[in-house]
């Protein structure tokens, strides 16, 4: 029974995954001409620069998949994914992962990611995280729908309880200690990633 339950949740958490995706191909999908420098939370980058981040990654995490050494996986940061054709970039690179993530005994493979050695089941909550976010960092920084699917949000708000990011902390931001005890359960986890969603602050 254990094993069926086990089987069940990752099926579960496969499907966040692909839920995670499409939230930021919705709001990819409404970035026009004129948005790609538009400021983002994620201070260091413009519209572009997350979109850049976030296709990147779907590259780093099949290579990590597939046991590339850290210096390789970290060679892709300099690299720019989108082409001319940010969306169609999105959509290839994160199918390719997301297929990554379903083959036989991925989620038990270790990886040597930048922040330590993690597991493949590891790195699908990571991906989780790292697309949904971002997402609502895209929905803030056009004007979109910033609403994250509820089921996403109650398994990144039980993930990120004690989450470390080591050196890639400070592309979540820091912690904001100031949301309130009546806060929905998706501020609560924004705050926990150091957004502001109440504010119209762009950092």
């Amino acid at each position: 029974m254990t094993g069926m339950t086990d089987m069940a949740g990752t099926a579960k958490t496969l499907v966040l995954l692909d839920v995670a995706i499409e939230e930021f191909a919705r709001r990819l999908r409404l970035v026009g001409p004129g948005d790609w420098r538009r400021p983002t939370l994620c201070t260091e980058w413009d519209v572009r620069a997350l979109v850049d981040h976030v296709v990147g990654a779907n590259v780093r995490y099949q290579l990590l998949l597939h046991g590339a050494p850290t210096d390789r996986v970290e060679a892709t940061r300099s690299v720019d994914h989108l082409g001319d054709d940010a969306l169609a970039s999105f959509v290839a690179t994160a199918d390719r992962m997301v297929a990554c993530f379903h083959e036989d005994g991925a989620l038990d493979r270790v990886a040597h990611h930048v922040i330590g050695e993690r597991s493949g089941a590891e790195l699908l909550s990571m991906r989780i995280l790292d697309a949904a976010i971002h997402a609502w960092d895209l929905a803030r920084a056009i004007g979109a729908d910033e609403t994250l699917p509820d089921d996403v949000v109650a398994f990144l708000l039980a993930y990120s309880l004690d989450l470390d990011l080591g050196p890639r902390q400070d592309t979540f931001a820091t912690t904001s200690a100031d949301v309130s005890p009546d806060a929905s359960p998706q501020d609560q986890l924004l705050h926990r990633l150091g957004r502001h969603p109440n504010t119209e602050e762009i950092r």
